[in-house]
């Protein structure tokens, strides 16, 4: 083979490596500078709930929105919200008046619904459960 042709095939050769060095850099930065949209929250109220404390006369009454980022969920949640509200109700009535008093209470009371209510309806999507009122009689 000749010094030309060599030449030829190695300028052939780099050309060829530049291009698909140069698709897949545009590529990578093209998917980099991607901004996703954040989610957005959702709440859906499910209303009311009484439930009895375990171990004493007492009584809570909550009144629980729940937060979620998928907007199917919505419509699961509106049809089958009886489904959280049994499992609340199962929560507290396991609960002492010593387990659900003071701040520290009520969070562990809101982490434990929000992490049920996730395996209820089979979603990581509920990100929080709030208490719009939480009264205990």
């Amino acid at each position: 083979m000749s010094t030309k042709k060599t030449i030829v095939i190695a300028v052939a050769a780099l050309i060829g490596i530049a291009i698909i060095s140069g698709t897949v850099f545009g590529i990578y930065t093209m998917n980099k500078n991607k901004v996703e949209k954040p989610k957005e929250n959702l709440y859906y109220n499910i209303g009311s709930i009484f439930c009895n404390i375990k171990d004493s006369n007492r009584i809570l009454k909550c009144d629980i929105t729940i937060e979620f980022t998928d907007e199917e969920l919505k419509t699961t949640l509106e049809q089958k919200n009886f489904l959280i509200k049994n499992k609340i109700n199962e929560i507290v009535r396991s609960k002492t008046m010593d387990e659900i008093e003071g701040k520290e209470g009520q969070k562990n009371l809101q982490r434990e619904i929000t992490e049920n209510a996730n395996k209820i309806y089979d979603t990581n999507t509920i990100t929080n459960i709030y208490f719009n009122e939480l009264i205990v009689q």
